[in-house]
């Protein structure tokens, strides 16, 4: 009798943590499109107020914001100083791809990002000032969207994991 309930205590918490894990997700995606929207900012400033040249702007921006989101920016510097010939693009795309794997972005905030790469370094101080206000508008909206996600889907998550959980015990006994 103590096994089955230590079986039925262990697939209930394990889903319900499964959930919480879930919606903790969710929660982190906010913070860091917010982080990202607050590193080009000071990005941004870095460019057109100081004029740092990008490699060097872009490893101080790293050094200001938190992980992963600074390895979008220390791993476009290090490809930019890494004298292998990189464009901007280029670098800016592999620290996207870094930031892909240690993020909990989703593909659709990943695209917004990388449509800057393009235009990244290419033209004035002014227009790139253009360009990051710009960015940071969209990743605005997209911020306040993934949190009105975060709040619907919390819940789903928090609640379903413990559900799940509940029903699999029932199914088995």
């Amino acid at each position: 009798m103590w096994i089955k309930m230590l079986g039925i205590i262990c697939i209930i918490s394990g889903f319900g943590a499964w959930g919480l894990i879930g919606g903790r997700t969710l929660d982190k995606r906010v913070a860091q499109i917010k982080e990202i929207r607050m590193a080009l900012g000071f990005l941004e400033k870095e460019i057109s107020c100081m004029y740092i040249p990008l490699p060097r702007a872009l490893e101080r921006t790293a050094r200001f914001c938190k992980k992963p989101t600074a390895i979008l920016f220390a791993e476009s510097s290090r490809k930019l100083q890494s004298r292998e010939g990189a464009t901007a693009n280029e670098a800016w795309s592999h620290g996207l791809n870094e930031l892909r794997r240690d993020s909990d972005l989703k593909e659709k905030d990943l695209e917004l990002l990388a449509a800057a790469a393009s235009q990244l370094g290419m033209s004035d101080v002014m227009q790139q000032k253009k360009i990051f206000n710009l960015l940071q508008e969209e990743l605005a909206i997209l911020e306040a969207k993934a949190w009105q996600d975060a709040q619907a889907g919390r819940k789903l998550w928090n609640y379903g994991g413990f559900m799940i959980g509940a029903l699999i015990v029932i199914l088995l006994l």
